[in-house]
């Protein structure tokens, strides 16, 4: 079975004059790279629900993000991301079926 990797996930905002300083310290911008990702859901944004995120990347492949730390309640900011395809899916069928068996009669 495909180990899937785990990603950790920090985001932040650059202030002014950040550039300046990288470059103060002899950083340069080697080159851009751009890319495109499109998410899938279901109209009832299911997976969301779960905190897991569905994207096909432009020119890679289906890949999975789903929380990587069990037990831990709120938003995660480590994530397994999944690759091999059998392995999407059958992480694709538990989110599905958890929801199906605590969905309200």
């Amino acid at each position: 079975m495909a180990q899937g990797l785990i990603e950790v996930e920090r985001k932040f905002l650059p202030g002014p004059g950040t550039e300046e300083r990288l470059q103060e310290l002899g950083g340069t911008l080697e080159h851009r790279v751009t890319f495109r990702d499109t998410y899938y859901d279901t109209p009832e944004l299911s997976l969301m629900q779960a905190d897991h995120w569905l994207r096909r990347r432009e020119d890679s492949g289906w890949e999975l993000k789903c929380p990587g730390a069990a037990g831990v309640l709120g938003p995660h900011t480590e994530y397994k991301e999944l690759t091999a395809e059998p392995a999407i899916v059958a992480q694709l069928c538990k989110v599905y079926l958890h929801r199906r068996q605590h969905r309200p009669s």
